[in-house]
């Protein structure tokens, strides 16, 4: 479908497999926009603490912000990521104070299921446009 209509260069693909960015990758090439899988956000988050992670490719990392109650978006996770050339988009935050917590952070993006909110908190700080 991305190939038949022409929407390699709008899209962005994640997925909790691996194998199937991989497999999509190998079939649209190396132009196709993706975001890190399973091993590549352990990879970032043990480099995040210093440890050996490996190189890690993709557009961006699509986490929640916390997994299994351990957070995972840290200041530490956020700047391994924007060093690595990562944007950053955090899943699903509803909360207005979060959405704030999360900005500071220096998030890229937020998906959410309160639209309106997270413009509310964008326009507070001045970055709706």
């Amino acid at each position: 479908v991305i190939d038949r209509t022409g929407a390699l260069e709008r899209v962005c693909i994640g997925s909790f497999s691996d194998e199937r960015i991989e497999r999509l990758k190998a079939a649209l090439g190396p132009k196709l926009c993706t975001s890190l899988g399973p091993k590549g956000v352990a990879r970032l988050r043990a480099g995040s603490f210093g440890l050996p992670s490996g190189r890690v490719e993709g557009a961006c990392v699509q986490v929640p912000h916390r997994l299994k109650g351990v957070r995972l978006v840290d200041d530490r996770f956020v700047s391994r990521a924007h060093a690595a050339g990562l944007q950053v988009h955090v899943w699903t935050i509803d909360d207005p104070a979060e959405m704030h917590e999360l900005l500071d952070r220096g998030v890229d993006g937020i998906m959410t299921d309160r639209p309106a909110t997270l413009r509310e908190v964008l326009e507070s700080r001045g970055a709706w446009f």
